[in-house]
């Protein structure tokens, strides 16, 4: 091979091996036992290995749990932020029924980073074999959280238009 093919060849060869080794590092699943819920789409995990992992949920936003934190429009035109609150302590109170001391599944999404900008584990969290992500958007807890692409951002809208168009939960809001 000339110079300028083989370099080319190493080249290709370079980006295939760090490309599958960033993949390795994603759609991966962990499991341990959720030990404390902070509010609707973020618990704290600890893992078999025995390491604690704050988790964020991934698509899905529950409502605030404080007014300062919410701003008039974040869910699809709902001004009555008072409203929305009430709906964020529901999120949680809901997610420590499901969710506290239960054994899960995390699953992480291909194509999200593997944490977010404030360290947390990005994941699914599934509970008996339930997307519990997918539930609280089902009765409307939450809403997609839509920057950004991941797996499921169909099938999650999906669930969100059929709540709202029911006015399930936060969006009774409006």
């Amino acid at each position: 091979m000339s110079g300028r093919g083989g370099s080319g060849l190493s080249l290709l060869i370079a980006l295939l091996v760090l490309a599958s080794a960033c993949i390795g590092q994603r759609g991966e699943e962990l499991t341990g036992v959720i030990i404390k819920v902070v509010d609707g789409d973020t618990v704290y995990v600890r893992l078999d290995n025995g390491t604690v992992e704050k988790v964020r949920l991934v698509g899905v936003d529950t409502p605030e749990l404080e007014p300062a934190g919410m701003y008039p429009g974040e869910y699809d035109g709902i001004k009555n932020i008072t409203c929305l609150v009430e709906w964020g302590f529901r999120a949680k109170e809901f997610a420590e029924e499901w969710l506290e001391g239960k054994r899960v599944i995390l699953v992480l999404d291909p194509l999200q980073p593997k944490r977010d900008r404030y360290g947390r584990l990005l994941a699914y969290v599934y509970v008996d074999g339930v997307d519990f992500n997918a539930e609280l958007v089902k009765r409307g807890l939450a809403r997609v959280y839509v920057e950004g692409s991941f797996e499921k951002k169909g099938e999650y809208l999906r669930y969100q238009r059929e709540a709202v168009k029911r006015e399930l939960g936060l969006w009774a809001c409006g």
